[in-house]
């Protein structure tokens, strides 16, 4: 590469534009990011802060809310992203803390406007025959939008995290996604960039959960969500976190404000040395795990749980008991135990439990590679 062109690109660089949101050094900057047309007339946007230092260095992507009844992360951008950081700051952050803006207005998951879930709706790999088969196959308005915003967000950024929340009795935990790979040569690349992502998850400082196998996470179109498409289609370091509960709850923001700042000292965009995040379980354990929804309750009944969210357990451990409406344990399978070593993500119901349902989601072992090729047409 000449040096004209180097000094071209670092130019194009140095001048960070989204929507109408414009980068200035030592400055924060607002704008908007068109994605959708109302039929009442006006526009659906979202809403861009752009920080940028007054030296050169990465441009990092904080975006949150693609689920509108999830909190934490938004409330997380604004108490970070301050005048006092960018005068801190080496490098960009961009931050889009809502994804949904019409499901945050509606306190919903999902725009009023997509069927499906907003955070599918990202540009990802397809089958070869399933290219040809989908090939008159109509987007959605919003994945159209996505799709505009994903070419801006590869154009400019180095890493991004995604913030979300897991549900009402939860602990907070990062997804590691799996990162895939072509068979015909970019295996190399592909192990550059898991070694990149997990320097950036460990420095978060949360537990880590590994995303679900290969077949599942392209069935449940995993590899189309907001992180998962900026790690596998545009090959930046990205990944999830999951805050606990939805609501803005003093205990995850802190933590999640540790981890956003954590990020940025690790991408050498701030000084200082990366803490360690005190306000919520940080459960260690001496192998991988992967998320499941397991057990599920052998009977119905009234569930009380023995555990907490975040509280490691071993298998045969109990984790609830199953009463009747008079407080008497059930006459059978009253008591629900750990099936695995791990510990608890989330408690999944509140006080009524039907048999056969999930009775609260756990990290448990895994031992299969990060590293996957892309599935095949037979796969």
């Amino acid at each position: 590469m000449t040096d004209l062109v180097e000094q071209e690109q670092k130019r194009k660089r140095d001048i960070v534009q989204i929507g109408t949101a414009v980068g200035k050094p030592g400055e924060i900057s607002y704008g908007w990011f068109e994605i959708v047309e109302l039929p009442t007339g006006g526009l659906e946007r979202l809403p861009v802060i752009i920080c940028q230092g007054r030296e050169p260095g990465p441009v990092f992507w904080f975006t949150a809310g693609i689920h509108g009844d999830e909190l934490v992360g938004v409330a997380a951008l604004h108490d970070v992203i301050t005048a006092e950081l960018a005068q801190q700051l080496r490098g960009t952050v961009v931050a889009i803390p809502s994804l949904n803006p019409a499901g945050l207005l509606t306190e919903q998951r999902k725009p009023y406007y997509n069927v499906g879930d907003p955070n599918r709706s990202f540009p990802g790999y397809k089958k070869p025959k399933q290219e040809e088969a989908d090939g008159t196959e109509i987007n959605s308005i919003y994945e159209e939008a996505m799709s505009r915003l994903f070419d801006v967000m590869k154009d400019s950024a180095d890493f991004l995290i995604d913030l979300h929340t897991f549900g009402l009795q939860a602990t907070p935990f990062t997804i590691r996604d799996r990162v895939l790979y072509h068979e015909d040569g970019d295996k190399a690349e592909a192990e550059s960039l898991l070694d990149r992502t997990d320097e950036l998850i460990a420095a978060f400082g949360l537990p880590v959960v590994n995303e679900y196998l290969a077949g599942k996470y392209f069935d449940q179109k995993l590899h189309r969500s907001t992180s998962g498409a900026a790690l596998n289609e545009a090959r930046i370091p990205s990944f999830t976190v999951e805050m606990g509960n939805r609501l803005v709850e003093p205990a995850s923001l802190e933590a999640a404000k540790t981890g956003v700042l954590n990020s940025l000292k690790w991408a050498k965009m701030l000084d200082g040395e990366i803490q360690p995040i005190t306000t919520v379980p940080v459960p260690a354990l001496e192998f991988s795990t992967k998320r499941s929804g397991v057990p599920k309750a052998p009977a119905t009944g009234l569930i009380r749980y023995r555990v907490r969210p975040g509280e490691v357990v071993k298998q045969g451990d109990i984790i609830a008991t199953l009463h009747d409406i008079y407080g008497r344990l059930v006459p059978k399978n009253s008591e629900i135990r750990a099936e695995h070593d791990g510990w608890i993500i989330s408690l999944s119901q509140h006080l009524i439990c039907y048999q056969g349902s999930t009775v609260c989601n756990m990290a448990i072992r895994d031992d299969e590679p990060m590293l996957v090729p892309y599935p095949k047409e037979k796969d």
